[in-house]
């Protein structure tokens, strides 16, 4: 059986690239089902994605320290590409590259690719080779990075499945099938799934709207605002340098569906508050999240009751600005807006 370091690339507070797709998110899917599917196959797997590096420096450090305390047969970079500039879609794929630092690695790489364009349906763009990227210099033993895909080419998250490029990796690894099954990454920190019980889906293609409100510390509850482009003129619920202490949504437009827009906030310096619904259903009237006293650095949503709907979400701080798009909220530590320990003091959102 073989050993392997596995990562994803970036960290929480220095972050990829994003588009369409989020690299930080989306990485972190791969690589938790890269680790799941080389664990039940047997193989010895260690994550040595860091999220706590605050500059790239840090953050590639840390992973080069956590991958060489191990011996291993090969250390596997998981990345997202970006540079194609294609918000429109031209028809074309962007497609998926692996790096290397020599030909030995050639033929793991070569798997890799074939079956990654082949389970999405994207361009090969091939193996290539570098001296130039930190990871594959200085690591012990053999490395690979994986760019799976370009997060600002249309074409490509048209494409994106992340399962399907998890098993296609494992299978590039090993040389033989592999099922991509059902995700259940094993992270540090789970995000656990809501035990609220779903409402049987249904299907609507009529827009949905989210009113949203935002209790800013030392202002009170500021006015409700929709979406995040149509009541206010600024488009979003907040007010710049005062962090959120309290922070509500509710749906409108199909609002009868019991349960239906979930959020909940993450204490700067604690844990996450438990999960909301729309707050106009609740029989006091005042379901929020947060305690309206502790400031939040982190936000999570999503949708229940109806399919083909996501909630698009993003945050602002004062120290980093507008972070990147989330959609629905995903497994682990990542699939959230925000970056823990800095307070958020506005929020875009839609449904889509």
């Amino acid at each position: 059986m073989g050993i392997y370091n596995i990562h994803g690339g970036h960290s929480l507070q220095c972050r990829g690239a994003s588009g369409f797709l989020d690299e930080v998110n989306e990485d972190r899917k791969v690589k938790n089902k890269v680790i799941e599917l080389l664990r039940s196959a047997g193989h010895t797997v260690y994550d040595c994605t860091d999220d706590i590096g605050r500059t790239q420096g840090q953050n590639l450090n840390n992973i080069k320290n956590k991958c060489n305390v191990h011996n291993v047969d090969l250390d596997v970079s998981i990345h997202l590409n970006s540079g194609r500039n294609d918000p429109n879609g031209d028809g074309k794929t962007g497609g998926v590259e692996v790096w290397n630092y020599s030909n030995k690695t050639a033929a793991i790489s070569d798997r890799i690719c074939a079956n990654i364009s082949s389970a999405l349906g994207i361009t090969n763009r091939g193996t290539k080779y570098t001296h130039g990227y930190f990871i594959l210099n200085n690591t012990k033993a053999p490395a690979i990075l994986v760019e799976c895909c370009f997060v600002d080419d249309k074409d490509d998250y048209s494409h994106w499945n992340a399962d399907k490029c998890s098993a296609a990796i494992v299978s590039g690894i090993l040389n033989a099938a592999v099922s991509a099954g059902t995700s259940n990454p094993k992270t540090s920190e789970k995000t656990p799934k809501p035990t609220t019980p779903a409402a049987k889906p249904t299907t609507s293609t009529a827009k949905i709207h989210v009113v949203h409100q935002a209790f800013a510390k030392d202002k009170g509850w500021l006015p409700e605002v929709i979406d995040f482009n149509t009541t206010n003129g600024n488009g979003y619920s907040g007010l710049f340098g005062h962090p959120l202490v309290g922070f509500r949504a509710k749906t409108k437009g199909e609002a009868s569906i019991a349960g239906y827009l979930k959020y909940r906030a993450h204490k700067k310096g604690g844990p996450w508050f438990g999960w909301r619904t729309d707050y106009d259903k609740d029989s006091s009237g005042d379901t929020f999240a947060g305690t309206c006293k502790s400031e939040i650095d982190g936000l999570q949503f999503y949708i229940q009751g109806v399919s083909g709907k996501h909630v698009r979400y993003r945050v602002h701080t004062s120290e980093d600005g507008w972070l990147a798009w989330v959609t629905d909220y995903g497994e682990g530590l990542n699939g959230y807006a925000g970056i823990f320990g800095h307070a958020i003091d506005a929020v875009q959102i839609e449904v889509v």
